[in-house]
């Protein structure tokens, strides 16, 4: 131990002389009362202030760490999930016209294409035939309810007629909800039905074009609402223990979203975790972007945040600088995350609001010892 102090001082000593030789002014201008670095007994520097502004060394303090930012997380922009709507062809037909394209913005009921159809004259024939056999049925239990209460009739054969009755009236309700999100149009041609937006929001996808021989129930349209988007990203399986609904997420436009769901078994290709975040705006970007985002972790409680530039690589370490009342010190920190512009680190002694070298630190590593 007492060799290694006699060798930091020995390398603060000359690395000070150096020092001095280079900041003291030569020639026949030189003021008298320019100053020598000076280290203390354990190779601390102290610089004057006309130094440090010579050197370039700027300082800044310390932050408590709030969050950890894993950056470079790949993602996907998709249509919000809770909000979007697949519209179908629901019979088999031929496209005769498309009423709207993507980036539309439509209203709940508003027709969006036309088909025709041989299906839809069929059940539009079912229909009509339900409602009269409704009808009759309707008729013939009530008659039979009252000629049971008189005694005319057995009380099986009421039931039998009201049980056809009910069966009659479900065939109503199922063709009428086969024809729910249709409707004829008033010039169409004969089988020609227009299918009807079934919410508010805007046309993500269109699928359908005029001529198009289309199978029942194909996709047409993807309409969304509101303005939000889903970002789905794929986050390292080491964090699954600290993945959980209520974390934020940056994205590349400044904006946040927030994670809603997460995955609860591996992906097969990246062996990550697939996570599912909701921007409730969109900003500048699109469903179907290809993009990379920052997970922001709960920081523990030791962690401490400084802007980047603080942070030097020392071998496979990384190190920082610190001005204390004794002068300039190295510190080994220990990386959580960066994302560019602020680092997380953590280090034995190290707190918020000690002042941290931000600039110049490359000069003091080889005059500040590292501890």
């Amino acid at each position: 131990m007492r060799l290694r102090l006699l060798y930091w001082m020995a390398t603060a000593a000359v690395a000070v002389t150096l020092l001095a030789w280079w900041l003291w002014p030569h020639g026949a201008e030189a003021p008298a009362a320019s100053v020598a670095p000076t280290a203390d007994a354990q190779g601390r520097v102290r610089l004057t202030q006309e130094q440090e502004r010579n050197l370039g060394i700027r300082i800044e303090r310390s932050r408590a760490a709030t969050d950890v930012p894993v950056t470079g997380l790949p993602a996907e922009a998709m249509p919000p999930l809770a909000t979007s709507s697949q519209v179908t062809v629901p019979f088999a037909g031929v496209v005769t016209r498309v009423l709207v394209d993507e980036g539309e913005h439509v209203r709940r009921g508003q027709p969006l294409l036309r088909v025709q159809s041989r299906d839809f004259i069929a059940v539009q024939g079912a229909l009509a035939r339900a409602h009269a056999e409704s009808g009759a049925a309707q008729q013939q239990a009530r008659r039979d309810a009252l000629l049971a209460e008189e005694g005319i009739i057995p009380t099986a054969r009421r039931i039998e007629s009201e049980a056809r009755s009910a069966a009659a009236s479900a065939s109503v309700r199922e063709a009428g909800a086969m024809l729910a999100q249709l409707r004829r149009p008033a010039e169409g041609m004969p089988g020609e039905y227009e299918i009807l937006a079934p919410q508010t929001g805007r046309i993500l996808r269109r699928g359908v074009r005029p001529g198009q021989a289309m199978e029942a129930m194909a996709p047409a349209f993807l309409v969304a609402g509101g303005t939000g988007l889903d970002i789905v990203f794929t986050a390292p399986i080491g964090l699954h223990g600290e993945l959980r609904p209520g974390l934020g997420v940056r994205l590349p436009d400044g904006g946040m979203a927030t994670v809603v769901a997460v995955g609860a078994d591996t992906d097969a290709l990246s062996q990550g975790l697939r996570v599912r975040a909701r921007a409730e705006r969109a900003g500048t970007l699109v469903p179907g972007q290809q993009l990379e985002v920052a997970l922001s972790l709960p920081a523990p409680a030791d962690a401490v945040e400084v802007p980047a530039s603080a942070l030097l690589p020392q071998g496979e370490k990384q190190v920082l600088y610190l001005l204390e009342q004794t002068g300039y010190r190295g510190q080994v920190v220990v990386p959580l995350g960066s994302d560019g512009s602020r680092a997380v680190v953590s280090a034995k002694g190290l707190r918020p609001g000690m002042q941290v070298v931000v600039a110049g630190a490359s000069v003091l590593k080889s005059l500040a010892p590292t501890e």
